[in-house]
C-alpha cells in the first residue's frame, strides 16, 4: 500500500509565500458568502421583527459576521435608529445587532 502524504512531500520545493497563500485559500473555502437580500426578503424580515417586538415573543435571527452565519435567539427590547442597531435580550446579556448583519428572521414557538 502506498502511503501518500499529500502536500507534505511538496512543501520542501515551495516558497513560504506559496504555502501561506495555499493556507489562506483553504480557509477561504469554508467561508459563508453574504447574500444580498431582495426587497421582498427585507420586507419579510422587517415584518417578523415588528411582530416579535409587539407580541413580546422570542425571535431567531440568522446573522452574518466574520464570514460565518450563526443564530441568535432572544426577545427584542428596542432599536437604535441612529446607529442602525437592534437590541436583542438573549439569555444573559443584551446584544446589539447591526441591521445589515441580519440574513433571516423567524418567530420561535415556545409551545414545542
Amino acid at each position: 500500500m502506498i502511503h501518500d502524504r499529500g502536500n507534505m512531500k511538496w512543501t520542501a520545493m515551495m516558497l513560504p509565500e506559496h504555502i501561506k497563500l495555499i493556507k489562506e485559500w483553504k480557509k477561504e473555502q469554508f467561508y459563508d458568502k453574504k447574500r444580498d437580500l431582495t426587497e421582498w426578503e427585507l420586507e419579510e424580515i422587517e415584518q417578523t421583527i415588528q411582530r416579535a417586538f409587539k407580541m413580546r415573543k422570542l425571535i431567531k435571527l440568522t446573522l452574518w459576521d466574520h464570514n460565518k452565519l450563526y443564530d441568535a435567539i432572544g426577545e427584542i427590547t428596542g432599536t437604535d435608529l441612529y446607529k442602525k442597531e437592534l437590541l436583542l435580550d438573549a439569555d444573559l446579556s443584551i446584544k446589539r445587532i447591526q441591521f445589515d448583519q441580519i440574513q433571516k428572521a423567524s418567530l420561535v414557538d415556545t409551545d414545542d
